[in-house]
């Protein structure tokens, strides 16, 4: 009897050892998975993360391309309008000085009533004051009832004497007495940068009347607008 006590002690003892055993390892099971959950979730998250980071350097990288290509393109838009200005404004010279390209028609001055021209006539230029002048098509923008001066002036930037320049009129020098040939002068005419305020001279007067035309340059295609001055003789009727 007291065998069978101890046999049956025994038998609940492993039985108990048995379950506890059986506890055990599913705990560490379920700590085993739990750790095996975590690793992939942060895995996971990982990767999410850094493909969202990858992501937003793309983006970033794709924006500072774009910014970088539109810069250039402007840069370069910008830089050719300024050397197609630059080839423009080359051509449009005269007697070596820059023309004055915001010219407008003169106040004050008498209109010619009986010039062999009229506002609005087409025109053929016989001038070569300026390249691309010569038998370019004009429109006569303005006739004026006043004698026109060829001169000599120093520009007002140190640079080379002027010599013969075509034409100014009386308005636009100002002298002690008559304009004659060999009077001095100082210019008031902006037909030209660096002429206005020139010390200079006349060398020859030819009576009127004083012609404005507006034209296209025959060299570079440009218009010039109220181009001061032309002589009747320099203009030809287009028939």
């Amino acid at each position: 009897m007291k065998k069978r006590n101890i046999m049956t002690s025994l038998s609940v003892a492993a039985l108990s050892l048995s379950l506890l055993s059986g506890v055990a390892v599913s705990a560490d099971s379920m700590g085993h998975m739990h750790d095996m959950s975590s690793m992939k979730m942060e895995k996971k998250t990982t990767k999410k993360s850094t493909k969202k980071s990858s992501m937003k350097m793309a983006k970033k990288s794709a924006k500072k391309n774009t910014v970088k290509k539109s810069t250039m393109k402007m840069t370069k838009k910008s830089s050719n309008k300024m050397n197609m200005k630059h080839s423009m404004m080359s051509g449009m010279m005269m007697d070596g000085l820059e023309m004055n390209m915001n010219s407008k028609l003169p106040k004050g001055l008498k209109k010619a009533t009986h010039a062999k021209f009229h506002v609005g006539q087409k025109v053929t230029l016989k001038a070569k004051h300026m390249e691309g002048m010569y038998n370019a098509k004009a429109t006569v923008a303005g006739v004026y009832k006043t004698d026109l001066y060829e001169i000599d002036f120093m520009p007002t930037n140190g640079g080379k004497m002027v010599k013969n320049h075509k034409w100014v009129v009386a308005s636009e020098l100002k002298a002690k007495g008559a304009l004659k040939a060999g009077k001095k002068v100082t210019v008031l005419a902006d037909h030209m940068y660096d002429m206005k305020g020139a010390k200079g001279k006349i060398v020859k007067v030819h009576k009127g009347p004083a012609y404005v035309v507006t034209f296209k340059d025959t060299k570079i295609k440009m218009v010039m607008k109220n181009h001061k001055w032309l002589t009747q003789q320099e203009l030809k009727a287009i028939k």
